[in-house]
Protein backbone atom coordinates (compact mmCIF):
# COMPACT_ATOMS: atom_id res chain seq x y z
CA UNK A 1 0.00 0.00 0.00
CA UNK A 2 1.52 3.48 -1.05
CA UNK A 3 0.33 6.18 1.40
CA UNK A 4 -0.73 9.58 -0.25
CA UNK A 5 1.66 11.42 2.41
CA UNK A 6 4.80 9.94 1.06
CA UNK A 7 4.15 11.61 -2.43
CA UNK A 8 5.67 15.57 -1.43
CA UNK A 9 6.30 15.97 2.24
CA UNK A 10 7.84 18.90 1.28
CA UNK A 11 4.58 20.44 -0.09
CA UNK A 12 1.81 21.40 2.15
CA UNK A 13 -0.13 18.53 3.82
CA UNK A 14 -3.38 17.83 1.74
CA UNK A 15 -6.45 17.14 4.74
CA UNK A 16 -9.39 16.69 4.04
CA UNK A 17 -12.14 17.21 6.85
CA UNK A 18 -15.11 15.20 6.78
CA UNK A 19 -17.97 16.37 10.12
CA UNK A 20 -21.44 15.99 10.60
CA UNK A 21 -21.64 19.85 11.32
CA UNK A 22 -21.15 22.49 9.29
CA UNK A 23 -19.75 24.67 11.61
CA UNK A 24 -17.36 22.46 12.82
CA UNK A 25 -15.88 21.52 9.52
CA UNK A 26 -15.34 25.67 9.37
CA UNK A 27 -13.58 25.48 12.59
CA UNK A 28 -11.67 22.66 11.99
CA UNK A 29 -11.06 24.21 9.07
CA UNK A 30 -9.69 27.89 10.51
CA UNK A 31 -7.83 25.71 12.58
CA UNK A 32 -5.60 24.18 10.01
CA UNK A 33 -4.85 27.72 8.13
CA UNK A 34 -0.97 28.02 8.60
CA UNK A 35 1.68 27.17 7.13
CA UNK A 36 2.59 23.34 6.03
CA UNK A 37 -1.49 22.57 5.70
CA UNK A 38 -4.03 23.08 2.57
CA UNK A 39 -7.74 22.10 3.44
CA UNK A 40 -8.53 20.47 0.12
CA UNK A 41 -12.08 19.55 0.91
CA UNK A 42 -14.45 19.54 3.41
CA UNK A 43 -17.53 16.36 3.88
CA UNK A 44 -20.47 15.81 5.36
CA UNK A 45 -20.91 12.20 5.27
CA UNK A 46 -19.39 9.01 4.26
CA UNK A 47 -19.30 8.61 0.73
CA UNK A 48 -18.41 12.33 -0.28
CA UNK A 49 -15.18 12.18 2.06
CA UNK A 50 -14.13 8.93 0.48
CA UNK A 51 -14.88 10.59 -3.60
CA UNK A 52 -13.18 13.42 -2.01
CA UNK A 53 -10.09 12.34 -0.59
CA UNK A 54 -9.96 10.48 -3.87
CA UNK A 55 -10.34 13.20 -6.23
CA UNK A 56 -8.13 15.76 -3.71
CA UNK A 57 -5.38 13.31 -3.33
CA UNK A 58 -5.56 14.23 0.28
CA UNK A 59 -2.44 13.17 2.52
CA UNK A 60 -4.50 12.81 5.92
CA UNK A 61 -8.26 12.80 6.64
CA UNK A 62 -10.29 14.01 10.10
CA UNK A 63 -13.35 11.76 10.31
CA UNK A 64 -16.02 12.50 12.72
CA UNK A 65 -16.80 9.50 14.87
CA UNK A 66 -20.18 10.12 14.26
CA UNK A 67 -20.18 10.89 11.01
CA UNK A 68 -23.06 9.85 8.82
CA UNK A 69 -22.75 6.60 6.59
CA UNK A 70 -19.99 5.16 9.36
CA UNK A 71 -16.88 6.34 10.73
CA UNK A 72 -15.39 2.70 10.81
CA UNK A 73 -16.56 2.23 7.19
CA UNK A 74 -14.83 5.55 6.38
CA UNK A 75 -11.92 4.67 7.62
CA UNK A 76 -11.57 1.34 6.14
CA UNK A 77 -12.40 2.61 3.04
CA UNK A 78 -10.17 5.40 3.02
CA UNK A 79 -7.18 2.94 4.29
CA UNK A 80 -7.81 0.69 1.34
CA UNK A 81 -7.07 3.20 -1.22
CA UNK A 82 -4.06 2.88 -3.60
CA UNK A 83 -3.21 6.06 -2.25
CA UNK A 84 -4.03 5.49 1.38
CA UNK A 85 -4.39 8.83 3.04
CA UNK A 86 -3.54 8.60 7.05
CA UNK A 87 -6.83 8.57 9.06
CA UNK A 88 -7.64 10.45 12.21
CA UNK A 89 -10.64 10.21 14.42
CA UNK A 90 -12.30 13.37 15.92
CA UNK A 91 -14.61 12.39 18.73
CA UNK A 92 -15.25 12.95 22.09
CA UNK A 93 -13.50 11.77 25.64
CA UNK A 94 -16.71 9.73 26.80
CA UNK A 95 -17.36 7.90 24.47
CA UNK A 96 -16.41 4.53 25.69
CA UNK A 97 -15.03 1.89 23.11
CA UNK A 98 -14.95 3.94 20.10
CA UNK A 99 -11.85 4.97 19.56
CA UNK A 100 -10.10 1.45 19.85
CA UNK A 101 -12.99 0.42 17.31
CA UNK A 102 -11.41 3.21 15.43
CA UNK A 103 -7.92 2.05 16.10
CA UNK A 104 -8.81 -1.17 14.77
CA UNK A 105 -10.19 -0.08 11.61
CA UNK A 106 -7.01 1.37 10.64
CA UNK A 107 -7.15 4.70 11.93
CA UNK A 108 -3.80 6.50 12.50
CA UNK A 109 -5.02 8.70 15.80
CA UNK A 110 -8.00 9.53 17.86
CA UNK A 111 -7.84 13.36 19.23
CA UNK A 112 -10.47 15.21 21.03
CA UNK A 113 -13.02 17.52 19.15
CA UNK A 114 -12.26 20.56 21.13
CA UNK A 115 -8.50 20.29 20.56
CA UNK A 116 -6.57 23.37 20.61
CA UNK A 117 -5.02 24.23 17.25
CA UNK A 118 -1.72 24.06 17.42
CA UNK A 119 -2.17 20.99 19.57
CA UNK A 120 -4.54 19.57 16.24
CA UNK A 121 -1.67 20.92 14.07
CA UNK A 122 1.34 19.38 16.41
CA UNK A 123 -0.77 15.61 16.83
CA UNK A 124 -1.10 15.86 12.42
CA UNK A 125 2.50 16.53 12.11
CA UNK A 126 3.45 13.38 14.05
CA UNK A 127 1.08 11.30 12.61
CA UNK A 128 2.30 11.95 9.11
CA UNK A 129 5.89 11.23 10.49
CA UNK A 130 4.56 7.79 11.68
CA UNK A 131 3.80 8.29 15.19
CA UNK A 132 -0.18 6.63 16.23
CA UNK A 133 -1.27 9.25 18.21
CA UNK A 134 -3.89 9.29 21.44
CA UNK A 135 -5.47 12.50 23.25
CA UNK A 136 -4.17 12.02 27.07
CA UNK A 137 -8.01 12.03 28.27
CA UNK A 138 -8.29 9.06 25.64
CA UNK A 139 -5.07 7.59 26.83
CA UNK A 140 -6.45 7.36 30.50
CA UNK A 141 -9.54 5.56 29.63
CA UNK A 142 -7.45 3.04 27.28
CA UNK A 143 -5.60 2.86 30.26
CA UNK A 144 -8.97 1.88 32.23
CA UNK A 145 -10.02 -0.78 30.17
CA UNK A 146 -6.74 -2.21 30.27
CA UNK A 147 -6.95 -2.77 33.81
CA UNK A 148 -10.74 -3.42 33.82
CA UNK A 149 -9.57 -6.38 31.50
CA UNK A 150 -6.81 -7.58 33.94
CA UNK A 151 -8.06 -7.29 37.41
CA UNK A 152 -6.01 -10.26 38.26
CA UNK A 153 -2.86 -9.30 37.22
CA UNK A 154 -0.98 -6.79 39.35
CA UNK A 155 1.32 -5.42 36.56
CA UNK A 156 1.58 -5.54 32.73
CA UNK A 157 -1.09 -5.91 30.33
CA UNK A 158 -0.76 -9.35 28.67
CA UNK A 159 0.93 -8.16 25.22
CA UNK A 160 2.08 -5.12 26.23
CA UNK A 161 6.21 -4.37 27.38
CA UNK A 162 6.30 -3.14 30.66
CA UNK A 163 7.84 0.29 29.02
CA UNK A 164 4.81 0.23 26.93
CA UNK A 165 2.79 -0.11 29.72
CA UNK A 166 4.47 2.57 32.01
CA UNK A 167 4.75 5.20 29.47
CA UNK A 168 0.64 4.66 28.23
CA UNK A 169 0.54 5.46 32.06
CA UNK A 170 2.17 8.51 31.86
CA UNK A 171 0.39 9.45 29.02
CA UNK A 172 -2.87 8.96 30.27
CA UNK A 173 -1.53 11.16 33.96
CA UNK A 174 -1.47 13.88 31.52
CA UNK A 175 2.11 13.97 30.20
CA UNK A 176 3.52 14.86 26.89
CA UNK A 177 5.79 13.62 24.84
CA UNK A 178 8.59 15.21 25.29
CA UNK A 179 7.70 15.25 29.44
CA UNK A 180 7.99 11.59 29.47
CA UNK A 181 11.28 11.22 27.21
CA UNK A 182 12.44 13.48 29.83
CA UNK A 183 11.13 11.21 32.48
CA UNK A 184 12.17 8.33 31.46
CA UNK A 185 15.72 9.71 30.25
CA UNK A 186 15.20 8.61 26.17
CA UNK A 187 14.35 10.63 23.23
CA UNK A 188 10.89 11.95 22.33
CA UNK A 189 11.08 9.75 19.42
CA UNK A 190 11.51 6.87 21.37
CA UNK A 191 8.08 7.58 23.57
CA UNK A 192 6.28 8.33 20.11
CA UNK A 193 7.88 4.78 19.39
CA UNK A 194 6.47 3.32 22.45
CA UNK A 195 3.05 4.65 22.26
CA UNK A 196 2.08 3.68 18.61
CA UNK A 197 3.69 -0.15 19.60
CA UNK A 198 1.26 -0.31 22.33
CA UNK A 199 -1.43 0.85 20.92
CA UNK A 200 -1.03 -1.25 17.72
CA UNK A 201 -0.14 -4.44 19.80
CA UNK A 202 -3.78 -3.32 21.45
CA UNK A 203 -5.48 -3.17 18.41
CA UNK A 204 -3.87 -5.91 17.03
CA UNK A 205 -5.13 -8.02 19.33
CA UNK A 206 -9.26 -6.66 19.22
CA UNK A 207 -8.66 -7.60 15.25
CA UNK A 208 -7.18 -10.99 16.05
CA UNK A 209 -10.39 -12.10 18.28
CA UNK A 210 -12.90 -10.06 15.95
CA UNK A 211 -14.08 -7.93 19.06
CA UNK A 212 -15.09 -3.85 19.23
CA UNK A 213 -13.62 -3.38 22.88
Amino acid sequence: MTLASDVNLAAPLRVLVADRDDAARREIAAALERPGFAVVATCGDAASATAAAVRERADICLVDFELPGGALETIGALVSLPLAPKVVVLGGSDEESGFLSALEAGASGYLLRELESADLADGLMEIVAGSLVLAPAVAARLVDQLRSRDRRRAATPAGLTDREWEVLQLLADGLGTKEIALRLGVSATTVRRQISSAVERIAATGRRKGTRT
